[in-house]
């Protein structure tokens, strides 16, 4: 069975994303968590600041693909995200700061991260 093609770029850009923020003192906790018809990319911890991340990772092979990955955000997604965020924290019990970023990865051979942190509110 072969992966489509946008399963396969979003694994790649999700990987990047993982590399990115563990250089960045972030601890990976899972990817790709699914609840419902939810799901969150990577969930990490912000070791900087103790916050718990709903990282929504949004990748381009070419900058004009389209419109500006983070656009690609929609409300329905955010709203998904929020549910599916709510799930993991009453499932694992936590009671913590927690925060929405997005990353865009975009570009082939030259790889460009846009990290925006508390991108969803």
């Amino acid at each position: 069975m072969r992966l489509s093609d946008n399963k396969r770029k979003g694994d790649y850009g999700e990987t990047v994303a993982v590399g990115y923020l563990e250089g960045r003192n972030y601890g990976i906790i899972r990817r790709n968590y699914k609840r419902g018809s939810g799901e969150i990319d990577i969930i990490a911890k912000d070791n900087g600041t103790g916050h718990i991340v709903f990282v929504e990772v949004k990748y381009r092979k070419n900058a004009s693909e389209a419109e500006s990955p983070q656009f690609a955000v929609t409300k329905g997604k955010i709203g998904a995200l929020k549910r599916t965020a709510n799930w993991y924290i009453t499932e694992n019990q936590l009671d913590c700061d927690m925060r929405f970023d997005v990353i865009e990865v975009t570009g082939g051979e030259k790889l460009e991260i846009n990290h925006i942190i508390d991108a969803i509110n």
